[in-house]
């Protein structure tokens, strides 16, 4: 018995029927044009088989009922759909497509149509394919040990980033790895009420939310590079959730931001860049919510429009070890009053930061403290963010401060700051 993902396989050894298809496939593709060819092959390989493709365009959908490994020329094997439904459904366990290019889905969202889509199956793999000109790229529902790796994945072209499809979607799922992948142009990499999912080295570009999370359990957002969406990762809830060592830059847009947080419980923010934000990290935390926990702890938060901004309230967060370097504004609340407790915040680096450190142990004899003086009013009212860093505004905020006619607002306080950044992080951005 051949051993797979830790399980024997339970079809054994059955080589002969597969070379046969190959073989068969091999000869029929230069005629396979709405043939039906391909699906008639994965009809007639018996459980287990090899369907080796040669180069070549095949023009159908495909359905794949039975553990099978179809396996192209990388790049030259093009599976095109008929640009309705989806390309390739897999409803069986134990599939594998290699090295194939599949295109031509359709472009009904109602129906997920899609490149690659799979319900209630369980240890699939799909390695080194691309996926281009469709609606969504793979949707995962239901499905257990599925594992995406070394594929490019493109949605159809479309300048509303809402309107194109999910470069992976994964729902109600266990156990997905996606890793290595190239996204772009495709909306988000999207993991809902899943658990147990590894998103890692892939790189993400030109999409709205790099990576959406919603009420998942015990999810690991690693290592990706993001770049130019509307948000880098966001977070609506779950728990167990952590985001580590990725580096996002250059949101879009006046709103984009680096890491949203919306909820969640138990939620790690750890050794990440985020560099060219107009919002770094967003924090939307409820005045009332109980039992959640967010660690935000050595970032290297780099030349953003504004480092931390807190709506509704700045609670339940421990902020330590973090680099804040050269933003726009450290922390911003967008609401007067905002409620406050249980946080724990030291030993960031704070490139405003102007006390001194007599005795030398790397931390600042005074606290840091982020007041606001008449910059209230544009924090509390957007509108007025129209005329941030104008003449007028900022003699006002100046006078403020030399000669307050009101008492300023304590937005954050760290009282034992960091004297210096951590190494390495300059060579990183």
């Amino acid at each position: 018995m051949k051993r797979y993902g830790g399980r024997a396989k339970p079809w054994g050894r059955r080589w002969v029927p597969g070379f046969v298809a190959g073989v068969l496939l091999h000869a029929l593709l230069p005629s396979l044009a709405g043939a039906g060819a391909l699906q008639e092959a994965i009809d007639a390989a018996a459980p287990g088989a090899i369907l080796s493709l040669s180069a070549g365009t095949i023009r159908e959908t495909v359905t794949i009922d039975k553990p099978l490994t179809i396996r192209g020329v990388p790049g030259r094997t093009v599976i095109a759909g008929t640009g309705k439904g989806t390309v390739v459904t897999i409803r069986a366990s134990h599939v594998r497509l290699e090295d194939l290019v599949i295109e031509g889905s359709g472009r009904r969202r109602d129906a997920l149509d899609a490149a690659i889509r799979m319900v209630g199956v369980s240890d699939v793999r799909i390695r080194g394919c691309r996926i281009r000109r469709s609606l969504f790229g793979i949707v995962a529902e239901t499905s257990r040990r599925v594992r995406i790796e070394r594929t490019r994945i493109g949605s159809y072209p479309e300048t509303v980033v809402d309107n194109r499809g999910d470069a992976v979607r994964i729902w109600g799922s266990e156990g997905v790895a996606v890793v290595d992948n190239e996204l772009r142009g495709v909306r988000d990499l999207a993991v809902t009420r899943s658990r147990n999912v590894r998103i890692s080295g892939n790189r993400i570009t030109e999409a709205r939310y790099g990576v959406l999370l919603t009420m998942d359990r015990n999810v690991s957002v690693v290592g990706n590079r993001i770049r130019r969406t509307y948000a880098g990762i966001f977070v609506r809830g779950g728990r167990d959730l952590n985001l580590t060592g990725n580096r996002i830059t250059a949101t879009r847009l006046a709103t984009g931001t680096g890491i949203l947080l919306q909820h969640g419980r138990d939620i790690h923010v750890t050794a990440n860049l985020l560099l060219g934000c107009a919002q770094a990290i967003y924090i939307d935390s409820s005045p009332v919510e109980i039992g959640m926990r967010r660690f935000i702890e050595g970032n290297s938060v780099v030349a953003n429009a504004t480092a931390l901004h807190f709506h509704a309230a700045i609670r339940n967060n421990r902020i330590r070890d973090n680099d804040f370097v050269g933003n726009l504004d450290d922390v911003v609340v967008d609401i007067p009053n905002a409620k406050r407790g249980d946080n724990e915040i030291a030993y960031n680096y704070w490139s405003r930061y102007e006390g001194f450190d007599r005795d030398g142990d790397g931390v600042g004899d005074i606290p840091y403290r982020v007041l606001i003086y008449a910059d209230k009013l544009w924090q509390y009212d957007h509108h007025l963010r129209f005329f941030y860093a104008s003449p007028v505004l900022a003699f006002l905020d100046f006078i403020e401060r030399i000669a307050p006619f009101d008492e300023p607002d304590l937005l954050l306080s760290d009282p034992l700051p960091r004297m210096e950044r951590h190494r390495g992080i300059a060579a990183s951005e």
